[in-house]
This record gives C-alpha cells, structure tokens and sequence, in this order.
C-alpha cells in the first residue's frame, strides 16, 4: 500500500513539474524571452531540460528520504559486496574442512569394520575352546569315576590304574593348557572390546566434528638456547608445557596426566641437534596424525637454527596499484600482495604454519579497511608492507601496510 501511495506522488509530483515546465516554456516561447542572453529558442529548451532534471532529482531525494533500500543500494553497496566476499570465502574453508573430516570418518569406520571382523573371529574360536574344555572335563570326571571304581579291587585293577592315572595327568594337562587357552582369548576380546569402543568414541566425536589437533598442527613453539648445560631439561620443560596446554584444552586442567606421545629416539635425536649447534634454536612441537577427543596426541619435534629475520621498521616489499585500471578489484590485488610478502618471509627463512603455508595472519576488519583507504585516494598507490616488530625465524610476522602517491 506504500509503495503504491508513493508512487502516486511520484507520479503527480512529475507531472505538475512537467506540466509548469511546459507552461514557462511556452510562455519563454511565445514572448520570445532571452536568458543569459540565449536565443528564445534555446532559452526554451534549457527550460525543457531543466524541468527533466528537477523530475529526476526530486524522484531520487524523495525514495532516498523514504526507503531505507534504496539508500542502502546507492550508498551501502561496496560494503555489502566486501561482506558478501568474506563470508564466501567463509563458506569456501568450511567445505573443504568438512570434506577432510569426512574422510577421517571413512577412515575411522573402515577401520571399526575390521576391529568388529576380528572380535567376531576371536569370539567363534572361544566358543570352540569352551567346547572342548567341557568335553575334556567330562572325559575327567568319567576318568576318576573309573579310578574310583578300580580302588575297589587295587589288586585287580593295578594296572588299570596306572593307565587312568596316567590319562588323567594327560588330561589335567590339556585341561590346564585349554585354561590358559580361554584366559588369553578371554583378555584378547577384553581388549579388542575395549578398543572397539574407544574406536566408536572416535567415531562419534569425528562425526560431531570434534577433532582436536589435525596433522601437522603446531602445538607450540619455544626458542632454547643451546649454550645453556641443561638443554635437555630445557626440552622436557616444553614438552610439559605443551602435555598442561592439551590437559588444558581436553578440560583436564591441574591434573598430571600425560596427553603427549613423543617417541624416545626424536626425543634423543632433538636433544643431540641442540646440544651440537652453538646458538640458540627454535623447536616445534608438531602433531603426528588427527586426534579426537581424549585420545592421546602423538607428535615429533621440529628444530632450527634461531636467527633475526626482520628488524622493526623494515620494509619487506613494495608494489604499486593503479586504482582506476582495477576498480572492483582492488581486493584481490591486496590479497596478491599478501601472498608476496609472505612468499618473502618464507624465502627468508621464517617458519610458515605446516597447515596453512603463511607466517601471519590479517583480520578481514583490516583487509577492509585497507580497500577502502586505497579506492578513497584514487590514481597510482604505493604499498609497502613494514615489520611491526624484531622478527625472527620462529615469526609470526606482523605488519602493517603504508600506503602513499609515488
């Protein structure tokens, strides 16, 4: 009902502006009057134009007055085309996160499927050895039956008895080694039920998306200095820091369990390698494979020399942008920059993130505000991307961007 209301102003709005403008026209017309010294026939036709352009400017100032859409498409389009890109590019990382996890679900069932295979087998082979310890038991007590019937008569059944007894040692034998039998097949399924569980545990978690450390995630970074004598109490403190932020993590905080696997000959390997170099060193910690909730994460250690990459202050690069020539596309031009400078950093020697391949990270709050600064100062703009702080081979880098008319 509004929309139709104003329209019917519009519309009665145009035509008394069209109608006026006709009138002085036609009356600049027939009295031949002069403006700004013009012939009446083109003063006559600035009088036309003008009325069109009065039309068109009221039209625009009353929708912007009254919609708020329409003010939103005239003045709110660039940010909400940087919202839209952020959000796409949102929704691209998300999917290829739930691909990953639904081949670790694959993965996970296959091998559940496997566990299940075995515990069935297992199961089957207990259920025989049963059979045959109660057969064996049966033919024992068959056996001290006989016995107990050959006693009766000790000097008849001697050597009846000799023959018993020594069946019934062959059987207290086979009886003892099918005990032994059933204790282990007993403790194999125990075991393989157990693990069967903490596998479906696994499974639960991978499909609620609760996988805790993915493969090749950093879990922590630490620089030791190598000259110290107790390098190798210097790692088991990071190791430790490390297992009390994954209890920390899990929500097993002030506990002293051990979450962390690292195997023995990395740990020896680290140790020899910091104990070899003279300086300081970075170390990784780095995890193995995916790990679900509660499960144990296993990891290896990662070690390099420790050096000053970049100084505060420093310019790591530079390129210019030509904003009339890449209008609408000033983003991907700043993102290309981004990926230089950390192609840059890498070359150098700062240690990239194994999941991502980058040594920093920008907000998209930033990166906005950088596309908006460089499209408000037009023509030809310099970038330059300088260090924030003393860098060194560990990073992260930060930066932040300059921007000026070379």
């Amino acid at each position: 009902m509004f929309g139709l209301v104003l329209i019917a102003i519009l519309g009665v709005m145009g035509g008394a502006i069209a109608y006026i403008g006709d009138k002085i026209g036609t009356k600049v017309g027939k009295k031949k009057l002069s403006l700004f010294g013009l012939r009446p026939k083109y003063t006559s036709i600035i009088v036309a134009v003008t009325t069109g352009i009065l039309i068109t400017a009221s039209t625009l100032i009353i929708l912007t007055i009254v919609s708020h859409d329409v003010r939103t498409a005239l003045f709110g389009m660039e940010k909400i085309r940087g919202e839209l890109t952020a959000l796409s590019s949102e929704v691209t990382q998300k999917n290829q996160q739930l691909e990953v996890n639904q081949l670790l679900l694959q993965e996970k069932e296959q091998e559940y499927s496997n566990l299940v295979n075995k515990i069935n087998a297992v199961t089957i082979q207990l259920s025989r050895s049963k059979t045959e310890l109660a057969s064996a038991l049966e033919e024992h007590a068959q056996t001290m039956i006989a016995l107990n019937k050959g006693q009766v008569d000790l000097a008849q059944a001697k050597s009846d008895i000799v023959a018993l007894e020594a069946t019934k040692g062959k059987l207290d034998t086979r009886i003892a080694d099918l005990s032994r039998v059933r204790d282990t097949l007993k403790s194999d399924v125990d075991r393989l039920s157990k693990t069967t569980a903490q596998l479906s545990s696994g499974i639960n978690y991978l499909r609620a998306e609760t996988v805790l450390y993915r493969a090749n995630e950093v879990l922590s970074t630490a620089v030791i200095d190598t000259s110290a004598e107790q390098v190798q109490n210097e790692l088991l403190r990071v190791i430790s820091e490390t297992n009390r932020k994954v209890l920390q993590r899990i929500g097993k905080q002030g506990t002293e369990a051990e979450m962390l696997w690292i195997s023995q000959a990395d740990f020896q390997n680290a140790t020899k390698a910091l104990q070899q170099y003279n300086g300081s060193m970075v170390v990784r910690i780095v995890a193995h494979e995916n790990t679900v909730w509660n499960e144990a994460v296993i990891a290896y250690l990662e070690v390099y020399p420790n050096k000053q990459i970049f100084a505060k202050g420093e310019t790591i690069t530079r390129t210019t942008i030509n904003v009339q020539e890449n209008r609408g596309s000033i983003e991907p031009a700043v993102l290309q920059f981004l990926q230089q400078v950390n192609s840059i950093a890498v070359t150098k020697g700062v240690l990239p993130d194994p999941l991502q391949g980058t040594v920093g990270s920008i907000s998209g709050t930033e990166l906005f505000k950088v596309v908006n600064q460089i499209e408000k100062k037009g023509g030809i703009v310099q970038l330059s991307a300088v260090a924030l702080a003393d860098t060194s081979v560990a990073g992260p880098l930060e930066i932040k961007i300059t921007m000026e008319h070379p």
